[in-house]
């Protein structure tokens, strides 16, 4: 969850005040990045409890210590940390995913030195949210938040502490380009929602056969998955001032005094940055703060310079799940994506053959819900679902040359085998997980025993790990 800075006292009276830190300048580099979340948890304790907050500082301290800076940061729930890569331009994928493999490792390592380990799957499979609110961490902005939970925002608290997920950022050239990509995102979400996930099946300790990642964030609803305006804006500069619009009006639930003190509302109590005009608290540190309390699936979230100060902007697809190669598989999509303009329009081909009118998208807002409710309640058929006006695996496979074109003759074949070998065979590391450990028993039997050194190499996905001969396993198509 994106930081605010408290001390940001500078009125906002208009969009104009704010849009130029939408309008990158024509000089600027475009970088992108990833973050990670990764769940830990105590296997020698009953019940193998998730990390507490004493444990939680210990890696982080350790792991900040380590890094040289600021690189890892704390969630609200004490089970989870975040690393984040360096941010480079899109010439420099090799390096951005070493930097991050060596920091997902060395977190890895630490976690392992204070008695814990790291989750296999992408959730913690019989933490309940319960559980898991008993241990906020101790910084005031989630302590305001979630301690205790406020009684009308349970749904936003549970997404908060039961889902991970892995984002990537990409500061775009200029509204348009951004608009492309955010659109092309969210019809592509669906699809890469099943391509990356790392779920077990069950979700708090129940069994459920769809994306329970989704089901979340379809809680969120106005905050969660994707605005209304996606449909509607004409041009990059639309889509800002429509987002702009949407953040001066977001229900408020937590704002800030000019003097940096938090304040808390009761449950059933909301304002907004327009509302809080009438105190003079109109400023940017409430306007970017009501900014970093929407949560879609393709979020536009801020850039600090080095005194804290917003100076840009940049967008995140977050709709990525968390394992073993997920992070390389997101980096190369969304960065190709975003930079390969010959790959771009080659997917959005493949989108419009599939019903996804990406040129004319106000025509398709009835086709991405069914493809998003496709997804969320696959029942257990993974790509084996309508998307579109066709099958995902259909789509799956056209996708896949369409990748492995885009990167040929880059030394990226290693790093792309999983994604290529997911939508080739349709074996989600999701479908995996279920075939293997198909009770919750047998999953946290696995969480118990199963070698750490499988996340030593991110160019496998669970099908190349689990399927091999000592597993003495197969999985069936």
């Amino acid at each position: 969850m994106s930081e605010v800075n408290a001390s940001d006292l500078r009125i906002i009276e208009s969009a104009a005040d704010v849009m130029p830190l939408y309008e990158v300048g024509a000089g600027d580099q475009p970088r992108t990045g990833i973050e990670v979340e990764m769940a830990f948890f105590d296997p020698d304790k009953p019940g193998m409890p998730p990390m507490n907050v004493a444990q939680n500082k210990i890696v982080q301290d350790k792991g900040n210590e380590r890094c040289g800076e600021q690189c890892v940061r704390n969630e609200p729930s004490s089970d989870m940390l975040e690393v984040s890569s360096v941010a480079l331009g899109p010439e420099h994928l090799s390096t951005i995913m070493r930097n991050m493999n060596g920091k997902v490792k060395f977190l890895t390592d630490i976690a392992a030195e204070t008695g814990l380990k790291r989750s296999w799957f992408q959730e913690q499979p019989a933490a309940t949210a319960e559980q898991l609110f008993k241990n906020v961490v101790d910084v005031d902005r989630y302590q305001a938040f979630f301690a205790p939970p406020r009684a009308d925002m349970m749904d936003i608290a549970t997404y908060f502490f039961v889902c991970k997920s892995n984002q990537v950022s990409v500061s775009y050239r200029d509204p348009d380009h951004m608009l492309e990509n955010v659109r092309r995102l969210y019809f592509l979400a669906p699809f890469l929602f099943l391509l990356t996930d790392n779920s077990s099946g069950f979700d708090e300790g129940k069994t459920f056969s769809g994306h329970a990642g989704m089901r979340h964030r379809a809680s969120l609803k106005d905050r969660g998955v994707y605005p209304s305006y996606l449909f509607t804006a004409k041009t990059g500069t639309d889509y800002i001032r429509a987002h702009i619009d949407n953040v001066m009006n977001n229900p408020l639930f937590v704002y800030y005094k000019q003097t940096g003190e938090m304040v808390r509302l009761p449950s059933g109590t909301w304002t907004s940055f327009n509302k809080l005009r009438a105190e003079g608290l109109n400023t940017a540190t409430n306007y970017f703060f009501a900014q970093s309390v929407l949560w879609p699936d393709v979020k536009i979230a801020a850039l600090k310079n080095a005194a804290g100060e917003v100076n840009n902007h940049r967008y995140e697809a977050r709709m990525f799940g968390v394992g073993i190669h997920q992070h390389q598989t997101a980096l190369l999509i969304t960065a190709s994506l975003a930079f390969n303009a010959d790959f771009a329009r080659k997917t959005d081909a493949l989108l419009k053959s599939f019903g996804f009118c990406v040129s004319d998208p106000a025509k398709c807002s009835k086709v991405l819900s069914a493809a998003y409710a496709a997804a969320r309640e696959h029942g257990g058929k993974f790509f084996d679902i309508e998307y579109g006006t066709g099958n995902m695996q259909d789509f799956a496979l056209k996708f896949a040359d369409l990748l492995e074109e885009a990167y040929q003759g880059q030394n990226f074949s290693a790093e792309l085998a999983p994604a290529l070998f997911i939508c080739r065979t349709g074996h989600t590391d999701g479908k995996v997980n279920r075939a293997m450990f198909p009770t919750l028993e047998r999953s946290m039997d696995f969480q118990k025993s199963y070698d750490p050194g499988y996340f030593q190499d991110p160019n496998l996905c669970a099908h190349m790990i689990l399927n091999a001969p000592k597993a003495g396993k197969s999985i069936s198509a």
